[in-house]
Formats: structure tokens, sequence, C-alpha cells
């Protein structure tokens, strides 16, 4: 009977001993976020120009209509869209995490806006980790929630859920690429998501050229970019309220 008692205590005595811990600690969205960050930052051209073509798409999975969207980004954080003909003067501006539409050239609403995939997909190679993080997290992602699994055949963290089957707002990353592959929004009961394909290279640039957006799980907008360039400086006035009008590129 004492030697059952004292067995344990034996064999405790052979096993290596190990300070702290015996479980690493879990990652933290901050991490995939300076992961990130660190792959990239300084490697790509604070520039970029395209056109897109916007295919729009009923509850039925049908196309109502096309559309042909100019864009410019100057990062970290700064985005015009014009849709259509420049001279109509219809488009969006997003600049300091807020929302301008506009109409006819006139600005129509405005609002507070973290653009997720704006920030996920580019701006977070252009800025120190820690202002993504908290642009993450004023979005509502819970960044202490991050887990690894296969997704489509890659391998990828997860960040902002503990299971893709959570209804919760999330981010999908490729681990070996560490760039963006999914960004869902939930709000109650309705999710809306974007999806990034067609990663190519371009003058040393990564760009996502295939992206699709659904409501529900349904899809509603497909945007396929095309035409992409790398200027070495766009004007600052194109990413005002007041430059909206006469931007061009």
């Amino acid at each position: 009977m004492l030697l059952n008692l004292l067995l344990p205590f034996f064999m405790s005595l052979t096993q290596p001993f190990t300070p702290g811990f015996s479980e690493a600690p879990a990652l933290t969205g901050q991490e995939v976020i300076a992961k990130m960050h660190k792959e990239y930052a300084g490697k790509f051209d604070p520039y970029f120009t395209f056109d897109q073509t916007a295919i729009f798409y009923n509850a039925a999975g049908e196309v109502t209509k096309k559309e042909v969207w100019h864009e410019a980004i100057a990062f970290p954080g700064k985005l015009v869209i014009k849709f259509n003909e420049f001279e109509a003067g219809n488009g969006v501006l997003f600049k300091e995490d807020s929302q301008f539409v506009f109409k006819n050239n006139a600005l129509q609403n405005q609002m507070r806006r973290v653009h997720d995939v704006l920030v996920l997909g580019f701006d977070v190679y252009h800025q120190p980790a820690d202002r993504t993080v908290a642009q993450m997290q004023e979005a509502g992602f819970d960044l202490s929630k991050v887990f690894k699994t296969t997704w489509q055949g890659k391998k990828v963290y997860v960040v902002g859920v503990t299971s893709l089957d959570q209804k919760a707002s999330h981010f999908i990353i490729d681990e070996q690429k560490l760039w963006l592959l999914k960004t869902v929004r939930q709000t109650g009961e309705n999710q809306t998501a974007v999806e990034l394909k067609g990663y190519q290279k371009l003058k040393g640039n990564w760009i996502a050229t295939d992206l699709t957006f659904s409501a529900n799980g349904k899809t509603t907008l497909h945007e396929l970019y095309y035409n992409m360039k790398f200027p070495k400086s766009l004007p600052t006035e194109m990413f005002t309220v007041e430059g909206f009008k006469n931007a061009r590129w």
C-alpha cells in the first residue's frame, strides 16, 4: 500500500522540469496583425489606382446590372471611388475611418466607418500594427479569439471567433502568405461577408483582384479588378470632400 502511494512521487522525479506553464500561451489577434505587418511592411507601393467591373445580383442570384468603377488609394486609409463616368460625380470617399457619399458631385451623407477590407487588405502593411488593432477593435472584432484551421485547402488563422459556426464578426488570414482571405461582419442575425481571391503580384505588390460580397450567404456584388497601376504619387486634394468633384487619375 505504501509503495502504491509513493509511486506517483517517484515517477514525478523522472520527469523533466519545465518552469512556468506547460502550455504555450494562445495566439491573439494582435499577434496575427503584427505578423502581417512584419511580413510586408515597406515592401508595397504607397499609391494604387485601378478600374473594376462591378456585377450586382438580386436575391435569386440573377445579375441585375454591371458598372465600371474607378478607384484610387493613398495608403494608409484614403480611398476614392468614382462610379461609371468621372463627370457624373457619383461615388464615395473613405478617409480617417469615415465614409462620404456623393451624388452629382454633392455630398449626400457621411458616417463613421472602419473599412475593414481596406484596413486588413492594404493598410495593415503601411501603418503601425497598433493602429490596425485599434481599428479592428472599434469595428467589433474580438481579437482575443483566434484559432488555426484549414479553410478552402489553405492553412489559416481565424480571428474573432472560436469556431466558424459561431455567429460573430471575424476575419480569415492565410497562415503562410499572411494576407486577407475573408471578412465577416455580424449584426444580430444578419451577416455580410467579403471574400478575396485572385491574388496577383504586380510590380512587387500582392493584390487580390477578385472580390465577392454576400449578405446572409447570398452573393450581392462581384468585383473584378483590372488596369492596375502604382503611380509615384497622387494629389492630396483628391482625397478630400472639396476635391472629390475634380478628382481624376
